[in-house]
């Protein structure tokens, strides 16, 4: 032991290599613990398991070591593509994963365009707003994800105008 030193810090080397005593008492409670669980005639365990199977020198039992838990790894690959329903060009839509949260279109009609869970923008109703504030979203989206697709209601006004504006985000 080393002058000064505590039997808790005392180092010993095993096998070249210098560790703790409280890890070569771990190593070999260890194997002291898996040895002793085999049945007395089985011929399993290696040689090493064998030799490093000696008592603790300080008399006291080590804890013994938990089993390692690994947490289930989910493999959830979704494409954009995939998770979005295909969409009719007649319906209007935004590309959602590409929105940058700027507010644009909910300031036009948040009961028609709203945000999900991750703050990116979707059509939330369609019908609950007219075919002029889906142009008028698309023409002021920053990125040009809005499109507004075909009018629903023939009878709005000023619809040739508005479907000749909605050309550019077909």
């Amino acid at each position: 032991m080393l002058a000064g030193a505590t039997p808790q810090l005392a180092a010993h080397v095993v096998g070249g290599h210098r560790q703790s005593s409280a890890r070569s008492h771990r190593a070999r409670s260890t194997a002291q613990s898996s040895a002793s669980a085999r049945s007395p005639g089985s011929s399993a365990g290696s040689s090493s398991d064998n030799a490093t199977a000696t008592a603790c020198p300080h008399g006291a039992a080590a804890p013994q070591p938990q089993p390692a838990v690994q947490a289930p790894v989910r493999k959830e690959a979704v494409s954009v593509e995939v998770a979005e329903e295909k969409k009719s060009p007649d319906d209007p839509y935004i590309e959602t994963p590409r929105c940058t949260t700027c507010n644009e279109c909910t300031q036009i009609n948040d009961r028609m365009f709203a945000y999900n869970e991750n703050k990116q923008a979707y059509v939330a109703n369609p019908d609950a707003g007219s075919y002029a504030q889906l142009v008028e979203a698309a023409e002021s989206c920053q990125v040009s994800i809005i499109h507004p697709g075909k009018p629903r209601n023939p009878a709005e006004p000023g619809l040739a105008e508005l479907q000749a504006r909605a050309e550019a985000f077909a």
